[in-house]
């Protein structure tokens, strides 16, 4: 059973309620976020996740999905790691389109 707040539950109210139109990058991510997902179920880990969407980061260069890790137990440090999809950045330097997905660690 999907729990109503969960993310599979939202990211399916989104496909379902068609919020994008036909907008091509918006539906690729919402297609992206279900793998994500289908992989974090598999996992175990999906209840350790929160769709957020008022999450925001380098709006020039990320292509997709933008992800954000806090601790939650003991201290509350803030971040301690993000990073997302960002197809585009490297082909800006090399000439050449790469596919790419990042992610840096540190404490905010």
């Amino acid at each position: 059973m999907i729990r109503k707040d969960s993310p599979r539950a939202m990211l399916n109210k989104l496909i379902e309620d068609k919020v994008f139109g036909d907008h091509k990058i918006a539906n690729e991510t919402l297609k992206e976020m279900d793998l994500l997902f289908t992989y974090c179920e598999s996992l175990g880990c999906i209840d350790n996740l929160l769709f957020d969407f008022s999450l925001a980061r380098g709006l020039d260069y990320y292509t997709g999905l933008i992800y954000e890790a806090i601790m939650l137990e003991g201290t509350q440090l803030g971040s301690i790691a993000g990073g997302g999809r960002y197809d585009e950045l490297v082909g800006m330097f090399s000439g050449t389109p790469i596919p790419a997905i990042g992610v840096s660690i540190g404490i905010e």
